[in-house]
């Protein structure tokens, strides 16, 4: 969908809309259409691919809970303490210089459960910054999690970690070429349910159970230099689906190791599943 002219008069008109959704990987959002959103007073739902400004927001909008896909220089205070209801947050990043602040903003989002961060290539490490709590006070809420595309290290995943209520991390092409290993902080990943990775380049990754606790689903993706995946997981009783795509016939070979380990030790069911498994004879890619 795209706006010509002043058709945008014409849609902002309709002050009862709840969902504004544009899917189109071209479409943008600038200043000259911003105005409008904030005349729907019972909008919840915003997505449009990149949204460059919103211009002034005049009030506090507690009705909105959604919106994708947000450029970084807008994760601004003033923008997220006028919607202190948003649930669920999309970045889509850019070629500006990265400002840390943008990210330690997001501490103004008390109620927020999705965030999503893609394209952010200068969001390249996070730190310890404000004197924020990462285990009380920067995202209490959220339980869901997705980086894809960015330059992060393994070491960053020591404060993500942190976030009391996340269950679901997803890290798709999130860490620098130049991270090949992972070894997990003592803390670990309290609460965690869900691990997606997809990672060219990781290589060795050093974990124990007691790093994963609550985990019940790993899914490793185009984990072209990864091995195996750690013994310890035969430990992780909660664990109960090892999902493989596109990996070394060792890793699966790990999975199934861990699969009969756990039906020994805890007579757990665990299921391994399998597809575009990469043998010695197969191409590398």
């Amino acid at each position: 969908m795209t706006l010509h002219g002043n058709s945008h008069l014409e849609l902002f008109e309709h002050w009862n809309m709840q969902s504004f959704i544009v899917r189109r990987n071209t479409a943008a959002f600038n200043s000259f259409e911003a105005y409008g959103i904030w005349k729907m007073p019972l909008l919840r739902n915003f997505c449009i691919e990149w949204i460059v400004s919103l211009g002034t927001l005049p009030v506090v909008h507690r009705n909105l809970e959604s919106i994708f896909w947000l450029h970084p220089k807008l994760c601004t205070k003033d923008l997220f303490t006028r919607i202190p209801n948003l649930k669920k947050l999309g970045i889509n990043g850019g070629l500006d210089e990265n400002n840390p602040d943008w990210f330690y903003n997001f501490v103004h989002l008390e109620q927020l459960e999705k965030l999503s961060i893609r394209n952010w290539h200068y969001l390249n490490g996070i730190s310890c910054s404000g004197g924020i709590s990462w285990t009380t006070s920067f995202l209490p809420n959220l339980k869901k999690l997705k980086f894809f595309f960015t330059s992060l290290a393994w070491s960053d995943m020591r404060l993500i970690g942190m976030l009391p209520n996340l269950e679901v991390l997803k890290l798709i092409n999130a860490i620098a070429w130049e991270y090949k290993m992972w070894k997990p902080s003592d803390e670990g990943f309290r609460q965690l349910k869900r691990l997606v990775i997809e990672d060219r380049y990781l290589k060795l990754w050093r974990a124990v159970g007691d790093h994963f606790p609550l985990l019940e689903c790993l899914e490793l993706r185009e984990c072209k230099y990864l091995q195996e995946i750690p013994s310890g997981f035969a430990d992780i009783t909660t664990l109960a689906l090892i999902q493989l795509n596109g990996c070394w016939d060792s890793v699966l070979a790990s999975a199934k190791l861990i699969q009969e380990e756990q039906y020994n030790n805890y007579g757990n069911a665990l299921i391994v599943r399998s597809e575009n498994i990469r043998t010695k004879g197969s191409v590398n890619r």
